[in-house]
């Protein structure tokens, strides 16, 4: 499968709520039950413009940018954090529960909120996520992260942007709009707010909050996803009692980019049968 679209629909304009950790920034259009799209660490609100695209005609559909990203103030390196300044954000858009799609980074808040305010949450979807990494405080910092960033600082944001959208992205089978859309929300990442988040990530664990989830969940995984690490994705397999498990075949880390319409229908099937 490839990216069906190579015309990106125009994401809604951004919006900013204060909160007890400082401002969030975020998009929303559409109206009807709500819709929150969490995106990964290489995303951020913009990184759903086909799924505002396709849902806002039934849904409210929000996106945020995660702590640290965009406008969003910077929060701790630690998952609560995240989840306050989400659980803040929810109280404010009104509706007594939402359906939340966590992708990657954002699937790692998403559960743990899910876990946290059940009563807030009424679909779940995990797409190309794991429980956190759980390692220990004392723990350096990330080699990854750190090679990421002396990368960043030897060729730039525009060569950093387009190598991690590689990273995301299948190419030649993603029309080059698309590679180029996902290249430009990369390159634009706050660096202290990708430090914080990839600590963030290396820091939580959710692995024993998992098996409490009880709202009807959908775990989304790709099949040549390169990003996620096997052990990670068979441990949320076998700590999330999951409604479905869908293995999308031949997608990465990026599905809502390569394949929107694959993906977006996966989501429609899902919450029309879980309304």
């Amino acid at each position: 499968m490839s990216s069906e679209n190579s015309a990106i629909p125009v994401c809604p304009e951004q919006q900013i709520l204060r909160t007890s950790q400082g401002n969030l920034s975020f998009r929303a259009c559409g109206e009807g039950e709500t819709l929150i799209f969490l995106h990964g660490i290489l995303g951020s609100s913009k990184a759903w413009p086909f799924q505002f695209a396709a849902f806002s005609p039934h849904y409210r559909v929000m996106a945020w940018d995660a702590p640290g990203y965009a406008d969003s103030a910077l929060v701790p390196a630690d998952i609560d954090a995240f989840v306050q300044m989400l659980h803040e954000w929810v109280q404010h858009c009104g509706a007594e529960k939402v359906s939340l799609v966590g992708h990657s980074m954002g699937g790692t808040v998403a559960s743990r909120y899910a876990a946290r305010y059940p009563e807030r949450v009424k679909n779940l979807v995990l797409s190309c996520t794991h429980p956190g990494y759980g390692a220990p405080e004392s723990a350096p910092s990330s080699e990854k992260l750190e090679k990421r960033l002396k990368e960043l600082a030897e060729i730039g944001r525009e060569a950093y942007g387009r190598n991690r959208a590689r990273d995301l992205l299948p190419f030649p089978d993603v029309a080059a709009a698309v590679l180029d859309y996902a290249a430009e929300i990369a390159a634009g990442t706050n660096l202290e707010g990708l430090r914080r988040a990839t600590r963030m990530l290396q820091l939580a664990d959710n692995r024993p909050l998992l098996p409490q989830l009880k709202m009807p969940t959908l775990i989304l995984t790709g099949e040549k996803d390169a990003v996620v690490q096997p052990q990670l994705k068979a441990d949320l397999l076998a700590l999330v009692p999951y409604t479905q498990h869908i293995e999308m075949p031949g997608m990465g880390h990026a599905p809502y980019f390569q394949a929107p319409d694959y993906y977006n229908t996966l989501l429609h099937e899902f919450f029309a049968k879980h309304s």
